[in-house]
């Protein structure tokens, strides 16, 4: 995985998680991942900013119940759902995050409200939950959808997901979300929402991980990788590197996806499956895979 793979710009580039799926899902699973880029690239193609896109990208993954996000959290070991959800602006460096919030349905929204409407980065808990019910009753963003998400319905929920965008202008903006695992601690806070571990963005590169959260966090490795690019390192180097120093420090598994400021790409999982799938303008699906290789 050391070739240059290249794109024009706008770019969307989606993964639904670094697990293994279940053959059954894989192609319900492909569907929502592409449906997700897509859905991305046409707000792009609207007008919208980069952190539009991943939103909106995100926000439709959350509809469906076919991974562990939204819809389809996950209850703890005391039969609750807790969420978390991150998005950063990599031009402003500014990030919004929810954590082990409860009661919500798109907490990648609340997340982007805490970046633009509070003067603070992270919200946890019930606190997180008031912040919703007050997003909800200004406006800011509807609490459901008008309708269907129109992706398939799975009662066994697979894994996190996230999505980072470059707009026409290289402008460079990511967004994740997650429940974690079914039973875990109650108030877990995993990679997914640490700025840094679980995303990263500046205006060099976007990162989004997917995996063992608890690992992911020791290494910070989604600002680990974007380091990578920064001494040189092309996409693809920096998250085979990414993937591989987790595995030596921790033996911990993961995945990531990389856009940088130009379109160049770059993925690395060693997990049985990654679902990604990467939209340019078009909107036209050039990667659409549930073991991607550049």
């Amino acid at each position: 995985m050391h070739s240059v793979f290249r794109t024009s710009l706008p770019v969307v580039l989606v993964h639904g998680g670094a697990t293994r799926f279940k053959n059954e899902s894989h192609a319900a699973v492909l569907e929502a991942v592409s449906k997700a880029a897509k859905q991305g690239m046409s707000v792009l193609e609207s007008g919208g900013s980069s952190l539009d896109a991943v939103e909106s990208a995100v926000w439709l993954l959350e509809e469906t119940t076919l991974f562990t996000a939204g819809r389809g959290g996950c209850k703890n070991s005391e039969g609750v759902v807790e969420l978390d959800a991150i998005v950063m602006d990599g031009h402003r460096l500014q990030s919004g995050a929810v954590m082990a919030v409860t009661d919500v349905i798109h907490p990648v929204s609340l997340a982007r409200y805490v970046m633009d409407r509070t003067p603070v980065a992270q919200v946890a808990g019930k606190n997180a939950t008031r912040l919703y019910e007050k997003m909800i009753s200004e406006g800011y963003r509807k609490e459901r959808a008008s309708g269907e998400s129109g992706l398939p319905v799975i009662a066994d929920p697979c894994d996190t997901v996230g999505c980072v965008a470059v707009d026409e202008h290289g402008r460079i903006a990511v967004a994740s979300s997650t429940s974690g695992w079914p039973g875990m601690l109650p108030g877990r806070v995993g990679d997914t929402a640490v700025i840094g571990s679980g995303v990263y963005a500046n205006e060099v590169a976007g990162v989004a991980c997917t995996g063992k959260g608890e690992q992911i966090l020791r290494i910070c490795m989604a600002r680990t990788a974007v380091s990578y690019i920064e001494q040189g390192m092309v996409p693809s180097k920096a998250a085979e590197k990414a993937v591989r120093v987790l595995r030596e420090k921790t033996a911990g598994q993961a995945g990531l996806i990389i856009l940088d400021a130009e379109g160049e790409v770059g993925l690395d999982y060693d997990t049985p499956h990654m679902p990604v799938a990467l939209c340019l303008d078009g909107p036209e699906i050039v990667i659409q895979s549930m073991k991607p290789k550049l």
